[in-house]
């Protein structure tokens, strides 16, 4: 669950089944650090096990390529943007105000996104939430190995999909030196540029315990609902399972980098 996505925490909450046991709530850290009267980074996750702060969004990024996009797209734009109305952020709606105009949103997140956040913020936010704590964004060694020594159990390698710094390293670019870095202290997941199986085989071979797939599961949603998830799911451990085969090993802990040929 994201701070910032369409549905509330409460309606996310509703419908989830005994299939999702679990999920992550992940959060962009604002000036205003807890609700009032408590102690505890805010929005309190519903039903959240893990809690995962995003780092790579101190400021919004790539508005003038969004612009474009929107322009080079006029179908969704009218089918989405202006009939699929009105549009509202479900967690802020308290804040807000329910029926409020998105532009009144997109203000209050200008107004509220904090770009003086640090590793003390992360270490704030440790001392409060029991769970394990997932730093998304980063890109660079030293901020992994300022992760875990912040209490993070996990972090995302990520490049927020290339949308918020143009020409930014790509995620697989900079997942070994991170890896390396890390040293085993945290869990490495690795988010961005992958489709297929053998894609998720190349990011496990460099370093990644875990891979997360975005715009698949996005595209199969739109395209069909759970049920083309589901399928997009089972196309994509199946090409895994053939990649597997075809590199001689049984089981995704023995994907490391030897599968990886870095001959120029």
């Amino acid at each position: 669950m994201r701070h910032l996505q369409g549905a509330g925490r409460a309606d996310v909450a509703g419908e989830r089944d005994g299939r999702h046991p679990g999920s992550r709530a992940e959060q962009c850290r604002h000036r205003r650090r807890t609700g009032p009267g408590q102690d505890e980074p805010r929005p309190r996750p519903v039903g959240a096990r893990a809690e995962q702060g995003a780092v790579d969004s101190r400021a919004a990024g790539g508005g003038l390529k969004r612009f474009s996009q929107l322009v080079a797209r006029p179908h969704w734009l009218w089918d989405v943007g202006i009939r699929g109305r009105p549009h509202s952020l479900g967690n802020l709606e308290e804040i807000v105000g329910r029926n409020a105009p998105l532009d009144d949103f997109q203000a209050w997140i200008h107004a509220n996104f904090d770009p003086s956040v640090s590793w003390k913020d992360v270490e704030w936010v440790r001392k409060r939430w029991p769970g394990p704590l997932i730093i998304k964004g980063l890109l660079d060694p030293d901020d992994a190995r300022a992760a875990a020594a912040s209490g993070a159990e996990a972090i995302v390698v990520s490049n927020h999909g290339g949308r918020q710094l143009d020409g930014v390293v790509s995620t697989a670019a900079a997942l070994p030196r991170i890896a390396e870095a890390a040293e085993g202290r945290v869990k490495i997941l690795a988010d961005g540029g992958v489709r297929s199986g053998l894609d998720v085989a190349r990011m496990l071979a460099i370093g990644a315990d875990f891979v997360l797939l975005g715009r698949a599961w996005a595209y199969a949603l739109a395209a069909g609902g759970g049920t083309e998830v589901e399928r997009m799911l089972e196309l994509v451990e199946a090409e895994l399972r053939v990649a597997m085969a075809l590199t001689g090993v049984t089981g995704v802990s023995e994907m490391n980098g030897d599968l990886i040929d870095r001959a120029k």
